[in-house]
């Protein structure tokens, strides 16, 4: 399974890493950064820095990574403010943020590094109320890209004085997070698999409504892995068999994998067996 949890410290450097890291100034964010970046370097990837307060890291530490200009002018080191990010990548969706990491992945395959390492600082987005649901399902699908695409890695940094509530629906749907805040649940992929960990109750039902409800749709089994998932409530396990539900309905099949006893007997208990229809595995 991959890397997932709560970490303080930026996690040594492997492939399709997906972290999120809540930084509570400017310094914080260029010291975790230029690590996270590093750990590229070192693995032979090309890196990408997107968002405003990062270049300006930049520009006032010219020698970090060994020197920013020399490796911009190999065509190592790539940064865009976030006005050129949208340049480059057009209107903030999640499709066609999707086609522009995925292009910009399988250049630096072909020009020879071993993938790409994206750092972006996306509190922009999640403090605007019109952009961040479409951010959430973006940071969803960028999972799933970063488990079963080219080679991408990527930390998403957001500031600390964001809205709770904010801050809650994007941690919740990265597998690495960094926050003085518990995060309680996480929503990852672990290849085409989901994985859901840590503990949903009532007061984080509607978020996992919110996070299955960017998941990619597509024909055939959806695998949800129940392992890593410490504790589910009523509402939470009326929440699983909803989304279940319609995917079942668009023609789907569900798989549960490693549902706890509880978790199986509240399902039988609520009647859900026949209103959700779903298959228990017993093993991943």
């Amino acid at each position: 399974m991959r890397r997932h949890g709560q970490v303080s410290e930026v996690p040594e450097p492997s492939a399709r890493e997906h972290v999120c890291w809540v930084y509570r100034d400017d310094a914080e964010l260029h010291s975790a950064g230029m690590a996270f970046l590093a750990g590229g370097l070192a693995r032979g990837e090309r890196l990408l820095c997107v968002g405003d307060r990062l270049a300006a890291g930049l520009r006032a530490d010219p020698a970090a990574l060994g020197g920013i200009a020399g490796l911009v002018a190999a065509g190592t080191l790539r940064v865009l403010t976030f006005a050129e990010a949208y340049e480059v990548a057009g209107e903030f969706s999640a499709e066609n943020q999707w086609a522009f990491y995925d292009a910009a992945t399988r250049r630096a395959l072909a020009d020879g590094y071993t993938g790409l390492r994206v750092l972006a600082d996306v509190s922009p987005l999640a403090g605007d109320p019109v952009l961040h649901d479409e951010l959430v399902r973006w940071e969803h699908v960028a999972d799933q890209f970063m488990a079963t695409g080219p080679g991408m890695s990527a930390m998403c940094a957001y500031r600390s004085d964001l809205p709770e509530s904010a801050l809650a629906d994007v941690t919740a749907v990265h597998p690495l997070v960094r926050s003085t805040a518990a995060t309680a649940f996480r929503l990852f992929f672990d290849g085409k698999r989901l994985v859901l960990a840590g503990d949903v109750d009532t007061l984080g039902a509607e978020r996992l409504t919110r996070a299955l409800g960017c998941s990619p749709a597509h024909p055939g089994t959806h695998s949800l892995d129940l392992a890593e998932l410490q504790f589910a409530d009523v509402a939470a396990i009326r929440v699983l068999a909803a989304w279940a539900r319609s995917v079942t309905d668009d023609g789907g099949e569900v798989q549960l994998w490693n549902a706890p006893a509880l978790l199986r007997r509240t399902w039988r208990l609520l009647g859900l067996d026949e209103w959700a229809r779903v298959s228990f595995a017993a093993a991943a």
